[in-house]
């Protein structure tokens, strides 16, 4: 990131605290901002309110029904869940409630920076490894 770019501030819900620190750490080290990290979706909801402004890109561990809750509420988030599950109908089900990316755990460990940065330039971002689950769901869903 040059110096004439904004920083990119980044929200994590994630209940496992030291699974979110590293994603912390990995964020940071890659010049984003944490605006903040919360447990879950009622405490992010609080930290919207409180700072007055959604964060460029909100990360989701695993907590589907927070990611739900989180865009009905703010259906401009972009939303991307970092999960272990692959299911087809998993992947469809987050796609269709909205979220800009969904990547897989036991991906390349620097894939969430690469995630992010899609995110924030307004583009979607799948892992390989559900990409043409994703690919079959938008050439039926039009964007």
């Amino acid at each position: 990131m040059n110096s004439n770019e904004k920083a990119i501030r980044i929200a994590i819900i994630d209940n496992n605290e030291h699974l979110g620190y590293t994603s912390i750490n990995q964020l940071e080290n890659a010049g984003y901002i944490v605006q903040f990290q919360v447990s879950d979706s009622e405490k992010a909801l609080m930290k919207i309110d409180e700072d007055g402004e959604l964060p460029d890109v909100c990360i989701v561990e695993e907590d589907f029904a927070a990611a739900k809750l989180l865009l009905e509420k703010h259906p401009d988030l972009k939303l991307l869940i970092s999960s272990t599950d692959d299911a087809e109908e998993s992947v469809r089900t987050m796609l269709k409630a909205g979220v800009s990316g969904y990547i897989l755990k036991f991906a390349d460990p620097d894939e969430i920076i690469t995630a992010v940065k899609a995110l924030s330039k307004d583009r979607k971002y799948v892992s390989v490894g559900i990409s043409e689950i994703a690919a079959e769901y938008f050439s039926s869903h039009s964007l």
